[in-house]
């Protein structure tokens, strides 16, 4: 699909040319969002090269904050690139992560930047951060309170690395995000994830141009906007559910009073002593009622003997000491009573595809009459996307999953693959409406509501 024209929604008019067909939709509210992209190698050339693209498709409408996704891995200059876009914008809040970039055109890949730009009068915007701490409840509080006087705060941007999720048995993403819910309340959304890390298992976050680790880094969004959205996999549900009976923190010791190990393996047809995959194939669904399922992804398995690329997980061995052989480890808790189902791995890339497209068909179904998107946001598993590029190197998801959905028209989208997903689920799953994902595509829309 060629995509050309002016991005930019809000009270100015959307010019769009998409294979020739132009059209163009008013807006009541000064709310703008635009989107720009570089794939230059010299990261600092890119950084300046993909702000002022955003910039210029804002047009003459006021800057008043940029977040951008960058995936230059291990070059000498990354760490001058928050730095480039900040001076770029006119120093504006700004912040930003390494991760595989999402935008209109498509999935970008290796020596690449995406930025997006929020402006207009009536948007508000304000940045924050905090390094990892263990007590993530302290930190969701903390960091939601300095942004709780965002006027008319709707939308939260994490990004973090992944040890903000992946983090040991004592540390939960949950913590995190009930503590930005009970100081934020019910009717602000959390989006975002963790970004690309390096072998350390570390990235690269920015706040302001400065360049930081180990910390986690926001964004408040507040305006005459709502986003709504959703989530989908391309796993298919096990007819069957099975209920945790006993568990541990993040470890299931038993599916119906059995080895949780064995009951996975029977269930998804595997081979007694064939691996759970931890990180690849074998999540289960959680099941949260008519038909909604959130995805849970297995990281662990305890056994007597290790392969050489398990034994290398000496925090998961640590942790299971004490624990049955057969248990399994999850990144959050799956408390005892929960109903489960195995999910099974399709191995085709058009469920892969045609799962994003339904999310973002969902989302587009919740518009009200007259509403219409200002922007897109996605965050994708990695590990989805790494399937994906297995089962057909060509495929890409934003080209051939959302863009199919979007039919009458385009318009900008920013989104990334993530080494775990925050956005929203379909039911509300222990009072959240939005949760930490795996496996998963999330998608949302942010939509302009009214005037100011």
């Amino acid at each position: 699909m060629r995509l050309t024209g002016l991005f930019l929604l809000g009270g100015a008019l959307l010019g769009v040319c998409l294979e020739g067909n132009n059209f163009a939709a008013a807006r009541p509210s000064d709310f703008y969002a635009s989107t720009g992209r570089s794939e230059n190698p010299d990261p600092i050339v890119a950084a300046r090269e993909a702000t002022r693209m955003a910039l210029d498709r804002l047009g003459t409408k006021a800057v008043k904050g940029v977040i951008f996704y960058e995936n230059y891995l291990a070059h000498p200059c990354e760490k001058e690139i928050g730095k480039r876009v900040a001076e770029t914008a006119g120093n504006v809040p700004s912040i930003g992560v390494r991760a595989i970039p999402h935008t209109d055109a498509g999935t970008l890949w290796e020596h690449s930047l995406a930025v997006l730009a929020i402006g207009g009068e009536d948007a508000r915007v304000k940045v924050s951060s905090l390094p990892l701490s263990d007590d993530r409840l302290a930190m969701g509080r903390t960091l939601a309170g300095t942004l709780k006087f965002v006027q008319d705060l709707k939308l939260v941007m994490v990004l973090s690395e992944p040890n903000l999720s992946f983090a040991p048995e004592r540390v939960s993403v949950e913590d995190f995000l009930h503590g930005v819910r009970e100081t934020l309340g019910p009717k602000v959304m959390v989006f975002g994830g963790n970004g690309l890390p390096d072998n350390a298992g570390h990235c690269g976050e920015f706040i302001n141009g400065e360049h930081l680790e180990g910390s986690v880094v926001v964004m408040g969004i507040g305006g005459p906007v709502r986003f709504i959205g959703t989530n989908a996999n391309e796993f298919a549900a096990s007819k069957e559910t099975v209920t945790v009976t006993r568990a541990r923190g993040k470890w299931v010791m038993e599916f119906d009073g059995k080895p949780a190990s064995s009951v996975y393996r029977e269930l998804s047809a595997k081979r007694p002593g064939e691996p759970i995959t931890y990180d690849e194939v074998d999540p289960i669904g959680v099941d949260l009622g008519e038909g909604q399922i959130y995805l849970r992804m297995v990281l662990f398995e305890k056994k007597t003997d290790y392969k050489p690329e398990e034994a290398k997980q000496q925090g998961y061995i640590k942790e299971s000491q004490d624990l049955p052989i057969g248990s399994l480890r999850f990144v959050a808790e799956v408390p005892v009573g929960t109903r489960a189902h195995i999910m099974l791995y399709q191995k085709s890339a058009k469920c892969i595809l045609d799962s994003a497209t339904a999310a973002f068909e969902r989302s587009l179904s919740l518009l009200k009459p007259g509403e219409k998107p200002l922007m897109a946001l996605t965050s994708s598993c990695c590990a989805r996307r790494s399937r994906l590029r297995q089962l057909d190197p060509k495929a890409d998801e934003v080209r051939q999953g959302i863009h199919p959905a979007m039919k009458s028209g385009i318009f900008p989208l920013f989104g990334l693959d993530a080494f775990g997903e925050l956005g929203p689920i379909n039911r509300p799953y222990k009072g959240l409406p939005y949760q930490y994902q795996q496996h998963t595509f999330v998608s949302g829309v942010l939509v302009v509501t009214g005037g100011s």
